[in-house]
């Protein structure tokens, strides 16, 4: 299996292309160039972290689609803005309903 990190250009571009920004737009969001976003993207560079959760943010993933690209979006149970006993609530609720 290819490392993660040999990934990331992959993950980024097709996270980006979802949301439906093209190179340039995006690029203006995180205030690099095109050019230093295009070669993020194609793994011929690494961002740095700052700018790495700044792209996570913008384009909604997280580090678990970093490392699990393979995983389908409707696979992921979202628990943003829930207490950790509603969150707990939920998952208990999807396992049982897996039985």
């Amino acid at each position: 299996m290819t490392p993660a990190i040999d990934r990331l250009g992959d993950t980024i571009r097709a996270a980006r292309m979802k949301k439906g920004y093209t190179q340039e737009t995006f690029a203006e969001m995180l205030d690099i160039t095109p050019v230093h976003l295009a070669n993020i993207e194609g793994s011929r560079r690494k961002p740095s972290v700052p700018l790495l959760f700044q792209m996570m943010s913008l384009l909604d993933f997280s580090v678990d689609a970093l490392v699990f690209p393979q995983q389908e979006e409707e696979n992921i149970l979202h628990l943003d803005g829930l207490t950790d006993r509603q969150a707990e609530a939920l998952i208990r609720l999807v396992e049982t309903m897996k039985e």
